[in-house]
């Protein structure tokens, strides 16, 4: 049966060992450039990637953006085979105090080094702690352009961080932990959307690594990474500090200890078991 099977796969031209291709993804902040750096992972970039982005094309990555990189094991390496720009808010800056500030509902920290100013559109890189934006880059973009959210959709209505989500279709199964892209046109308290979107990794993946901050801990011992839908457990390896940025390796949103079935090359390369020890 094995050799009709590889045989098949040569008449047909379909490669024996296609089924078997795992899709890894990684989702973070940009540590490095020179060699690619995110959320504590290199990436082998291929030279005709190119980059995904709300803003449009011909757009370039920097220090401290967040991005979801797509990726395969090819070789011992993280190979990138999509790569998506992620900003948790686009939109006109509302009140500015001091070192936070208001976009559609949100509120973004700004760190000492960064300043907004009301009225001007920003693109807001960094990761959700609770309802705010921990912001690590902003980008000044035009306006009149769309507004963009994403992150986790609240439970109790249509909300994402701070802001409210109109004219926003709820899904039969409902919004649940995924992540979701809303586009549309701000308002003062939110976003009037005309696209809803879900994941960052254009598709499922077999094993991620994903960034962002831990959640206090809730029923059962677990805990959430903010903005991401991650959960994971004090069995793990230890409950995080609530607000603790953390990285960790999930399989279906659930946090894994050890490699799934037919992945500990990938459970191993992605440094999951060392990612459990921090934060």
């Amino acid at each position: 049966m094995r050799r009709l099977l590889v045989l098949l796969c040569v008449v047909m031209g379909v490669p024996a060992q296609a089924q078997t291709v795992q899709r890894l993804g990684v989702f973070g902040l940009v540590e490095s450039l020179e060699p690619l750096v995110v959320a504590g992972q290199q990436i082998t970039l291929p030279d005709d990637l190119r980059l995904i982005s709300p803003l449009g094309p011909d757009q370039e990555i920097a220090l401290g953006e967040t991005l979801a990189v797509t990726a395969q094991l090819v070789d011992g390496q993280v190979l990138a085979t999509r790569m998506l720009q992620i900003f948790a808010v686009v939109g006109p800056v509302g009140v500015v105090h001091g070192q936070s500030a208001t976009v559609m509902g949100s509120e973004v920290h700004i760190p000492p080094d960064l300043s907004l100013k009301s009225g001007k559109w920003v693109a807001i890189s960094g990761l959700w702690s609770g309802e705010t934006v921990i912001t690590t880059k902003v980008r000044e973009v035009g306006a009149g352009g769309f507004a963009h959210l994403v992150g986790v959709m609240s439970e109790e209505g249509l909300r994402l961080g701070g802001s409210g989500v109109w004219n926003g279709s709820t899904p039969q199964e409902g919004f649940g932990q995924s992540i979701w892209s809303v586009s549309g046109a701000p308002v003062d308290d939110g976003i009037r959307a005309s696209l809803l979107a879900r994941g960052v990794f254009g598709g499922a993946v077999d094993l991620a690594v994903w960034q962002g901050y831990a959640s206090a801990p809730i029923a059962s011992q677990t805990y959430t990474v903010h903005g991401t839908g991650v959960i994971g457990a004090a069995s793990d390896a230890r409950m995080p500090v609530a607000g603790a940025l953390i990285t960790r390796c999930a399989q279906a949103k659930r946090v894994v200890r050890t490699a799934p079935d037919g992945m500990q090359s990938a459970f191993d390369v992605l440094g999951c078991a060392s990612r459990l020890q921090a934060g």
